[in-house]
């Protein structure tokens, strides 16, 4: 049984209607005069169109122009080092090794890798060692997640400009604290927003009342180690655009203690308010305070459950 369907019925339903009315009428293309084929008259309407096409052209040079202003407003912006007063000597290397300013995260990462490439080669009988492929692919796989996993939350050390008198002075002059700052910021960390951030928390006050929001904190780009009065300098340089030059001046006093005993603290300022860039001055006082005692960190109980741990930094006590 073969059903047949009209559907011309249905198709006149969805068929629009047109009126003449909703017809142009176009002008006749010429008149024949005794053979010859006149053309016919232009008549001369304002070309809207082209004035639509202008002004969306404008408008668009106009918000290309706005977006790169935008842009050139967020960019970088280099650091301005003011010349030291003083001569300084050559620039010395950093040739201390250490394992702390190795990246974990690229060796594990890589060694992961190596293992998994290998095991997967030999396990189809591209590579030799068959009989090893299941190890090295049991082994490469947490391998290679706990090198992703600390290159993810690596912080990379700052850069540290080192000038020859300075180091000269570093060994007779420079506080336990400088040196310890030193070493914290040139090597990498893992866990960590940024450098210093515990001592920007608390020299700031940090999300606390009477301090700063988390977005204004300032971030460490760069130490110095540099002559200052005939004494060992230690120059930290932030990069400060959502904090006033006039917060920083309220906690230089505070700023002096907290990396004291035997630092006199400094501050300079460059740049505009949303281009702020200070340098913190740490210069060895010449006392002697700060050096040469044998502190030792000792981890206290927090004061209620939920608190972390308190650390006290005292001086250890002499083994009779």
């Amino acid at each position: 049984l073969i059903l047949v369907i009209d559907m011309a019925p249905l198709m006149s339903l969805h068929r629009p209607t047109l009126s003449v009315k909703s017809v142009p009428r176009l002008p006749p293309l010429g008149r024949r005069v005794s053979g010859v084929t006149q053309p016919p008259k232009m008549i001369h309407q304002p070309n809207h169109d082209r004035t639509v096409v202008h002004r969306a052209m404008g408008s668009r040079r106009a918000a290309v122009k706005v977006r790169a202003e935008a842009t050139s407003s967020t960019s970088v912006v280099p650091r301005v080092r003011a010349q030291p007063a003083e001569p300084q000597g050559l620039r010395v290397p950093d040739e201390d090794f250490s394992i702390a300013k190795t990246s974990f995260g690229s060796i594990a990462s890589t060694l992961g890798i190596g293992l998994l490439t290998y095991g997967f080669g030999a396990y189809f009988q591209f590579l030799p060692g068959q009989d090893v492929a299941a190890v090295l692919l049991i082994y490469g796989f947490p391998i290679t997640l706990i090198g992703f996993a600390l290159k993810y939350a690596q912080l990379e050390p700052v850069a540290c400009i080192s000038y020859q008198k300075a180091a000269d002075l570093r060994e007779s002059q420079a506080t336990n604290i400088q040196n310890q700052l030193r070493n914290d910021v040139t090597r990498f960390r893992y866990g960590d927003e940024q450098h210093l951030d515990e001592a920007l928390k608390r020299i700031f006050l940090v999300g606390r009342p009477g301090g700063i929001s988390r977005r204004q904190c300032p971030r460490l780009v760069g130490i110095r180690e540099e002559v200052s009065g005939g004494n060992y300098s230690l120059v930290l340089e932030f990069d400060s655009p959502r904090l006033e030059a006039s917060v920083w001046e309220e906690r230089l006093a505070k700023i002096q203690v907290f990396f004291g005993p035997g630092v006199a603290a400094e501050l300079t300022t460059n740049g505009e308010e949303k281009e702020l860039q200070a340098d913190l001055r740490l210069t060895a006082d010449g006392s002697g305070e700060g050096r040469g005692e044998q502190l030792e960190t000792m981890v206290l109980p927090p004061l209620a459950p939920g608190m972390p741990a308190r650390t006290v930094v005292v001086e250890k006590k002499q083994e009779e």
